[in-house]
């Protein structure tokens, strides 16, 4: 029995052990295949894809992202381009998939500093910047999560951005380090404080989907509690391109065909994208959005397969079996996959099959659909796994399968039968569905032999929570604070939020409010806004974004986050029913109130909550002994409100009998101890009454002082309150005798109303043995805040605070401005005032004026608004200024919800350090003075902001070229936008300039006024003659608009929208007749810069997205030369570029006609080509032989060996050209070359040009042209050459149409190109010898502008390389570039030559320091404390700034620690030695350290600087700039003159390049304006007693 007892036992326990063990491996398991929860999300992807919504909009709009290579990296794209896959160091490939803004960043959000963000591989800013927006999007404050177990996971690979970077600066080189591509997860966790797992992951294509699974796999194991999991890559190194393309890896057109037939290699692409995952069960718990759920994943290796860089079908089918059974789940169980599918001709077919043979087989049912993002935007690379997964979130949440682009035809090489697999050739609608959640796969595989695999599945239903008790309705008046690192970030971060509450009806103001006090960081820079409503809401975050000034925001500045100092002031501040509202609405301040009524109710016969409420019976409030106990009721319940809502002092003070309710705030008196020390004081005060009075008077104490020694026995200094600000008490009579002298001495003074007492006097001396008897139990207890007393000026130790404490405080004057600068010293910069009316406000800011410091004074209540929404707003205004809030508080009980607001305003600056390192080699580089510089025009990507908003009424102008559907768009767009539209048809004629006129004057009269007018001049059919009508409606319109609106409607701004006028990517042909109005807006910048806005160029069959974009640009207004096309908006630039040579030789041969050949220019042209081989020249021109010097040219061409033929021709007459070709054909020589240098000047302002003139002007130079181009088109040429100039590249004064008509012959030599045709245009500067540079007032002229005359042998060189190197467009132009931008630029800023090296150093001047002798000359010569201090802070600003790389010292806050600044132990170090050149001073080696800010470190070195004796030596200070002289009018038209017959003057007028207003306004509209109007107020109140 015994034994089956045991064994009984035994079976029981060993059962209880097996079924425990049972349930921790379930456990275990159901941990290790948890579901992962995707609770953010962001991207930067190509076509201006800023956010997963932007990536949503552009697979549902079928938008192909690819475009031209950036201009701005510092590739020659066009110079190492060869369509020949075997040239060494070319690429067949020069368009790809690119990051707008790549080159961007804002450094100051996450303390770095622009050096180290200079040499930072731009990877890791892309990652810091999607990590923040991820955590913003799963409503984290991203700062919040510091110290906590998040884990990073990035994938990224060598992006060659620090390639070739021997010779920086020793700062610079001292940063590299943590710029290369293993620092990035680091990077990221190190910015935000994160202490999880950070691996930095490199499997080339498939680095971020591994990253992702790692990221899954660590939460599961407990490692951390979230995980930011992606990947970025930015093609800083053309390499790329070279490399494929020896490997023939690339599409030549740089589109990914993924699985169609068309798939010919990759299209290189770069992209960041950033997840942020938790566990499902804690997304759940933490109230986190779930945007779907990664249920399973895998990594595997090719191993050794038939190839390093080839994948292996057999591993692929691994992965993705691994990946479903890690999920649980079967194939048949997903829906869709995203595959790699980069659209190679190996690649495609082996991952297809593999997707044949796994999710394929045995399938019934719904084949598996099947699709890549690639085909859209490219292949990202180490970004291109984290892509797909957010293409396929969306599509979860969107229901839809988007399609696959260039597969309308399926591959050949893919046998399609083998499975149920079917290609997304079209969207197809993905909805729920009652049986199952849908799911997708996602593959990504190294080129490297990496596999990775996922499946996700969209978001399981929550579970259903408890209904909550309905809420109250949220309060009529919410604050929503707002901050940013800058303040430019900050308006931008308002409008965003304007924009968005616009666009979101649904989302009220509390909501917003909450969202934002609890979702986003406190950042340095802020706002707080006071609303009622959404609409109020609206138009104040309006009025912030656009720097207006508006009662109810506040703008402040964080400083170092020390909390404030509570301030409880003395008598005068109370007003009737001052706690009403607050007691009713406030239950922390009713509960505090009623425990202060408890202790006081020992004390008083009356009730100090009656009085609070004015209730009926109540004693009046301004009695001697009920207005102290009120008061103090009043400040502690206040206090008791702050602390509630999180604002906990550092400090407290008090002023008079504030000081006892400061005590008790402190921990230093008990609340019954307070509320006999205050129920005595009023009794005794009370009996003071009758006695006397106080008097405010503002003078220094010494002087008042000096004044008053006459009654120095009657009356004494009650408080010293500022430095100019002292309180008087005695008896009346010598207040009233002193006053009587006071006004003889011209000192301001006033009594203070209804005090008839005379405190802090020695009339208190007759209740000291009474006070120090009824105060003698009071025992003060240990403080926990520190209290500084007004009595000793002095932090006071709380054990001293006793009964003969209490003496002092009624007897001994209020040392104020003393105990204020005591705090000042120890650092304290923010007062919060606890009363119900402020009081010491403007002596606080006077007393830190005198100290040279900033501080901040704020306000709790005001006289007449005591309620919940007076605190709410003054909540608000601490916030401003750097007070931490406890929002959560504020917004409890308001049935605010958490919404999705717009993620942060990031102010990027450009940080590329390939660029900087090109510019320091041609800075150093040897320059050849006679050799003119050759420039390119091409298109780089440019920041977009497709929210940007234009305001008020805008007129639509449309031609009768202009497309229906176009101005429907057009108008669309704006309206979508806000804007009132009015719509135009113009006809151009000379009479419809006037009616145009009437009509702008009309609108522009209107109360709105007129903000804008777009023009859609539009496209011209191209089935129309060349010489059908040589002025088009469409620059007629242009130009008769840009005539009417300066008169007007003077404060609208023009901006002209086009379609297909300018080429931007390959493939692209641009309209020449369409990019005459390129040209003309050109000069319209310089003439009418206050009214001109800009160009905009959309594509022909341009979409909802794209005119959006083209709002977004006219709303914001810093480029002004723009195409917007699918893969983003693009910038023109004008660009240096380099002789590739061995592209051979060009030679002259046969008969080569040269159209304008008679003038100066023409003559070289024919001397070198009958030099060069011609065999026949054929000079053409209005006059044929018959001009002066024909003969001579003659003799000295058949001198060189050619034949001569003189040809009277108007090449813009259809038959004179077929008669001028005629005699070529009868010449019987073969004809080869074009060189067409003929036109007709024009020298006449845009307001004054005639529509016959414009005609003429285009007639002779572009459809000349254009006749040329039509009647050779059977002609075998070896050149054709179109002579045109830089007006029409960068604009000229003066000359708006002929800047036109170039501009036709540059996009006329692009379309000769398109179609396999050769064309060349050059566009010249200035030519000497015997053209326009041969004349000495010429040449003078065009030296100050910064074009100096090319020597004619130097021409000619450059004409010949530009055949050589086969150019297309290109300008050769001799610039000096720092006088060339004084006047290009005098009135508006020109993007166009941003880019130019020389023009960027002279954007970015160095910050300067001064000597320490001339330092100390300015410190001498201050005249106030703080005039001193403002000369070392600035001094610390400037070397600051200098040593972190900022241009300028706006990014260096005053109360910012140096360490948020960017500063390291290095960058310390140079700054002490900068500063100690700077002052002559030796500084200790932890200067930096023991003064962290810059206030407080300018502090130091003026004491320091005090105490010493000069240094010997210094430095001169730097010169001022010298101004700008403003560009000459335009003179009288000049019209129908050949070139080559104009006289010197008419060359000068020709030659001008820039041009003033024409209404000489300056360029930002603002009149000149004196200085601002000073207003004196009298004070609202004093402190009393």
């Amino acid at each position: 029995m015994a034994n089956e007892e045991k064994l009984r036992a035994y079976l029981k326990r060993v059962t209880g052990e097996l079924h425990r063990a049972t349930e921790q491996l379930r456990a275990l398991d159901r941990r290790a295949h948890e579901p992962i929860a995707i609770v953010g999300a962001a991207c930067r992807l190509p076509g201006g894809v800023e956010s997963p919504d932007d990536l949503w909009e552009l697979l549902h709009a079928g938008a192909d992202a690819v475009g031209p290579a950036p201009a701005d990296r510092g590739w020659d794209v066009e110079g190492r381009y060869s369509p020949d896959p075997d040239t060494p160091g070319t690429s067949y490939c020069r368009e790809g998939g690119f990051v707008q803004g790549a080159d961007r960043f804002d450094p100051a959000l996450f303390g770095i500093s622009p050096n180290e963000a200079l040499t930072m591989d731009p990877q890791q800013r892309l990652l810091l910047e999607t990590s923040w927006e991820a955590l913003e999007r799963a409503g984290l404050d991203p700062q919040s999560l510091a110290g906590s177990r998040t884990g990073v996971f990035a994938g990224a690979w060598e992006s060659g951005y620090q390639k070739g970077v021997e010779g920086l600066e020793a700062d610079l080189e001292a940063q590299l380090l943590a710029g290369i591509v293993s620092f990035t997860a680091g990077r990221v966790a190190y910015a935000l404080g994160l202490e999880g797992p950070a691996l930095t992951i490199d499997t080339a294509c498939s680095s971020s989907l591994v990253a992702l699974h790692l990221a899954v796999q660590s939460l599961r194991r407990g490692e951390c509690d979230l995980a930011l999991a992606g990947g970025a890559t930015v093609i800083a190194d053309f390499a790329l391109f070279t490399q494929f393309s020896r490997q023939r890896g690339l599409a030549p057109d740089g589109r990914c065909k993924a699985f169609g037939e068309t798939a010919d290699g990759f299209g290189p692409a770069e992209g960041a994208g950033m997840l942020l995952v938790e566990r499902l069960s804690d997304a759940r718990r933490n109230g986190h959005p779930v945007l779907a759920v990664v249920r399973g994943s895998a990594v595997n290796q090719d191993g050794a397969s038939n190839g390093l860089t080839a994948p292996s079908g057999p591993a692929q089918q691994r992965v993705i079996r691994e990946a479903l059974a890690d999920a649980g789940l079967t194939p048949a169980d997903v829906d869709a996959v995203e595959a790699h599918g980069t659209g190679t001709p190996l690649g495609d077919p082996i991952e297809a099959g593999a997707l044949m043979a796994t999710y394929g087989h045995e399938r019934t049912g719904d084949p598996l659909w099947l699709g890549s993002l690639k085909s859209n935007i490219g292949h990202t690379q180490a970004a291109a796994g984290v892509a797909g997964v957010i293409k396929m979130v969306l599509a979860l949440r969107h229901g839809e399968l988007p399609r696959t682009l260039h597969a309308s035809t399926a591959s050949s090489r893919i046998d399609w039968d083998a499975g149920a697999v079917e290609l997304l050739d079209e969207a197809r609608p993905w909805p729920r569905r009652a049986e199952g959640p849908r799911r997708a796969g996602i593959s990504s595989f190294g080129i490297s032999g990496t596999n990775a695999h996922l499946v996700i599945e969209e978001e399981p239903p929550a579970r259903p929570e408890p209904e909550e008790a309905a809420q109250p309705p949220a309060p009529a008046t919410t604050v929503l604070p707002l901050s940013a690192a800058g303040a430019r970030s900050l308006r931008e971060q308002a409008r965003r939020l304007a924009a968005h509450l616009a666009g979101h009806e649904e989302i009220t103001a509390a909501d917003a409010a909450r969202s934002a006090a609890t979702t986003r960081a406190a950042l340095s820079h802020r706002a707080s806004v006071l609303a009622d409503d959404r609409r109020a809401l609206i138009d104040r975050l309006t009025a912030l974004a656009e720097d207006r000034k508006d009662p109810d925001v506040t703008v402040g500045e964080a400083g170092s986050g020390r909390p404030p100092v509570f301030v409880f002031p003395g008598q005068g501040s109370q007003w009737t029913g001052m706690g009403t509202e607050l007691l009713d609405r406030a239950p922390v301040f009713r509960a505090k109130a009623e425990e202060c009524a408890r202790a006081l109710a020992a004390h008083l016969d009356w009730s100090v909550l009656d009085v609070l409420r004015d209730a009926p019976g109540a004693p009046p409030i301004d009695r001697a002994d009920v207005v102290q106990p009120t008061l103090f009721t009043m400040m502690v319940s206040l206090a008791a409100l702050w602390e509630s809502h999180g604002v906990r002092p550092a400090a407290v003070v008090g002023h008079s009998q504030g000081e006892i309710a400061a005590a008790h705030a402190a921990g230093a008196l008990s609340l019954d101890d307070a509320a006999r020390v205050i129920a005595e004081r009023s009794r005794l005060w009370k009996r003071l009454a009758g006695n006397g009075g106080m008097l405010s008077v503002m003078a220094p104490a010494d002087r008042v002082r000096e004044l008053m020694e006459p009654w120095a026995e009657r009356m004494s200094v009650a408080a010293v309150n500022g430095p100019a600000s002292v309180t008087v008490a005695g008896d009346a009579r010598a207040l009233e005798e002193f006053g009587g002298r006071l006004s003889a001495a011209g000192v301001l003074r006033w009594p203070l109303a209804g005090v008839d007492f005379a405190g802090h006097s020695p009339q208190v001396e007759q209740f000291r043995a009474e006070l120090l008897d009824t105060l003698g139990t009071v025992r003060p207890t240990a403080a926990r805040l520190p209290f500084f007393s007004t009595v000793t000026a002095a932090a006071h130790e709380p054990e001293g605070l006793d009964a003969a404490y209490w003496y002092r405080n009624m007897r001994e004057p209020v040392e104020f401005a003393s105990t204020l600068r005591t705090l000042l010293r120890e650092g304290h910069r923010t007062f919060v005032e606890m009363g119900p009316h402020p009081l010491l406000g403007a002596a606080i800011d006077e007393v830190a004026e005198a100290e040279g410091v900033h501080a901040t004074a704020l306000a709790t209540l005001h006289r007449g608004s005591g309620g919940l929404d007076r605190f709410r707003s003054s909540v608000g205004a601490a916030f401003a200024h750097g007070v931490r809030v406890d929002w959560d508080a504020l917004f409890e009980g308001s049935g605010a919800r958490r919404v999705p607001l717009p993620t942060y305003a990031f102010s990027r600056d450009r940080y590329w350090l390939p660029t900087a390192i090109g510019r320091r080699a041609v800075e150093a580089a040897p320059v050849d003075a006679s050799a003119p510089g050759r420039y390119r025009v091409t298109w780089t990507p440019v920041a977009s902001d497709d929210s940007g908003r234009p305001s008020g009424r805008w007129l639509l102008v449309q031609t009768p070229g202009t497309a229906p559907d176009e101005a429907d768009a057009a108008a669309s767009a704006l309206g979508a936008a806000g804007v009132v539209v009015e719509r135009c048809l113009l006809d151009p004629t000379e009479a419809a300039r006037v009616t145009l006129t009437e009509r702008l004057a009309e609108l522009d009269a209107q109360p709105e006024g007129l903000a804008g007018v777009l023009v859609l001049p539009g496209r011209p059919q191209s089935t129309a003659p060349a010489d059908a009508s040589p002025l088009d409606p469409g620059t007629a319109a242009v130009l008769l608009v840009v005539q009417a609106v300066p008169d007007a409607a003077p404060k609208a701004r023009i901006w002209v929208v086009t379609r297909g006028a300018v080429a931007v990517g390959s493939g692209e042909v641009p309209c020449a007749v369409g990019a005459r109005v390129w040209g003309l807006g050109r000069v319209a910048a310089l003439e009418v810069p206050v009214q001109w806005g800009g160009l905009v160029d959309v594509a022909v069959g341009a979409g909802v997205r794209e005119w959006r974009r083209v709002v977004g640009v006219v709303a914001g207004g810093g480029e002004d030369q723009v195409a917007v096309r699918g893969a983003g908006v693009f910038g023109r630039r004008l660009v240096g570029v380099g002789v590739r040579g061995g592209s051979g030789v060009w030679r002259a041969r046969g008969c080569v006609v040269v159209t304008g050949g008679l003038g100066g220019v023409g003559g070289h042209v024919a001397r070198w080509l009958a030099r060069s081989g011609a065999e026949h020249v054929v000079l053409a021109g209005r006059r044929g032989g018959g001009v002066v010097g024909a003969v001579e040219l003659e003799r000295e061409l058949v001198g060189l060996g050619a034949k001569v033929t003189f040809v009277s021709c108007d090449v813009g007459d259809r038959a004179s050209v077929v008669g001028l070709l005629g005699v070529v054909e009868g010449l019987g020589v073969p004809l080869r070359g074009v060189f067409h240098a003929a036109g007709v000047a024009q020298v006449s302002g845009l307001g004054e040009v005639s529509l016959a003139e414009a005609g003429g002007v285009l007639g002779g130079k572009a459809v000349g042209a254009e006749l040329l181009d039509e009647l050779t088109a059977g002609v075998e040429l070896d050149a054709f050459v179109l002579f045109s100039s830089g007006a029409g590249v960068w604009g000229s004064g003066g000359q708006s149409v002929y800047a036109a008509a170039n501009a036709h012959l540059d996009a006329l030599a692009e379309r000769r190109r398109a179609q396999g045709r050769p064309a060349t245009s050059v566009a010249w500067g200035l030519w000497g010898g015997e053209g326009m540079g041969a004349d000495e007032g010429v040449t003078e002229f065009y030296a100050e502008r910064g074009l100096a005359p090319m020597r004619p042998e130097s021409g000619i060189e450059a004409l010949h390389t530009a055949l050589n190197e086969g150019d297309t467009c290109v300008t050769v132009a001799d610039i000096d570039w720092e006088h060339f931008v004084t006047g290009f630029t005098a009135y508006r800023p020109s993007p166009l030559i941003s880019d130019i090296p020389q023009v960027r150093a002279l954007r970015t001047p160095e910050p300067t320091v001064d000597a320490s002798d001339g330092l100390r000359r300015r410190v001498d010569a201050a005249l106030t404390p703080r005039e001193r201090t403002k000369v070392l802070v600035d001094l610390v600003r400037t070397v600051a700034a200098e040593v972190l790389g900022h241009d300028g010292i706006g990014g260096i806050g005053h109360d910012v620690a140096f360490r948020d600044l960017g500063f390291d132990s290095l960058a310390a170090v140079r700054m002490r030695g900068r500063l100690a050149e700077a002052t002559g001073l030796v500084l200790p080696a932890t200067v930096i350290f023991d003064h962290p800010t810059v206030d407080r470190l300018g502090g130091a070195l003026l004491e320091r600087l005090s105490a010493d004796e000069p240094a010997p030596g210094g430095a001169p200070e730097p010169a001022g700039g010298r101004p700008a002289t403003p560009p000459p009018a335009p003179e009288p038209a000049v019209h129908d003159a050949d070139i080559d017959e104009l006289d010197a003057d008419a060359l000068i007028r020709l030659a001008t390049g820039t041009a003033g207003p024409a209404d000489g306004t300056p360029a930002d509209g603002t009149p000149a304006d004196g200085g601002p109007d000073a207003a004196a107020t009298a004070p609202d109140g004093a402190p009393e007693q």
